[in-house]
């Protein structure tokens, strides 16, 4: 069971209490006051960080999570959803409290999980995209992992997005052994938080320039902006400084200068 949502569950011990343990620390560090858990899987991380918050949510797609008569729950509450289409924000808001205790919030919760690798980009897009969620810890191939930390050489489009307000910071290396069944590539641990200095340019700039830039990310800027200056209305100056640059050498400030000079 399971195995066909294309999950593979964690059996390490040592990592699943490395988990947990940074788990705790980033909801008390961070002030949180809630706690979501995506994709649990059949608990094993679940179990560890129940008596976390208050407000605990489990959202999986598979009943069977629920269940599990192995599996013993108090303090928890379980939404059968699929991720991508949950409002996660509306839901927190519809949330009954106790009179006189304040809506819960997105930027006070913390999202976590070991997510499947087919649809990583596609959750780390819908969480960010928001921009409303302020703590993330997740499990994630390790390739996109390398590709998408703060300090990654080379810069991909979902790096660029994830890192326009959160530092991405790479954990730590998960071997295939400590999963069941062992997948065929290795994983990660990566988390991500606010930045306290936001940038000074627009997200939907960044988006705009990276949708008409990123499919030719193996041409300099230079050459591309001759390409799409034949088929698009918008137009992105690219100083001659940058012109012999590709999209992923350039830096944050680099790209602050090409966008404060296009309309």
């Amino acid at each position: 069971m399971w195995t066909y949502l294309g999950q593979n569950f964690l059996i390490d011990a040592k990592i699943r209490n490395y988990i947990a343990d940074k788990i705790l620390a980033l909801y008390h560090e961070k002030w949180c006051d809630t706690l979501i858990e995506i994709w649990p899987g059949k608990g094993s991380i679940t179990k560890l960080i129940q008596s976390i918050s208050d407000h605990f949510f489990v959202v999986d797609m598979d009943p069977t999570f629920y269940d599990n008569g192995q599996l013993v729950i108090d303090n928890w509450e379980f939404i059968l959803s699929d991720i991508l289409e949950l409002d996660v924000e509306t839901m927190l808001k519809e949330k009954n409290l106790p009179k006189g205790q304040a809506s819960l919030s997105p930027k006070k919760t913390l999202v976590v999980g070991n997510l499947p690798y087919y649809i990583t980009s596609p959750i780390l897009r819908k969480f960010f995209s928001a921009q409303t969620f302020a703590w993330w810890l997740f499990m994630v191939q390790d390739e996109v992992g390398q590709k998408i930390k703060s300090d990654a050489k080379k810069k991909s489009y979902l790096r660029w997005l994830l890192n326009y307000s959160c530092e991405v910071t790479y954990l730590k290396w998960v071997p295939a052994k400590c999963f069941k069944p062992a997948p065929k590539v290795k994983s990660c641990l990566i988390q991500l938080t606010i930045k306290d200095k936001q940038p000074t340019i627009s997200f939907e700039k960044v988006v705009e320039f990276l949708e008409l830039f990123a499919p030719f990310s193996r041409k300099t800027l230079g050459a591309i902006q001759k390409m799409i200056k034949k088929k698009s209305e918008k137009i992105f100056e690219i100083p001659t400084s940058l012109s012999s640059k590709r999209l992923e050498e350039l830096t944050w400030s680099d790209l602050t200068t090409i966008l404060s000079k296009s309309s």
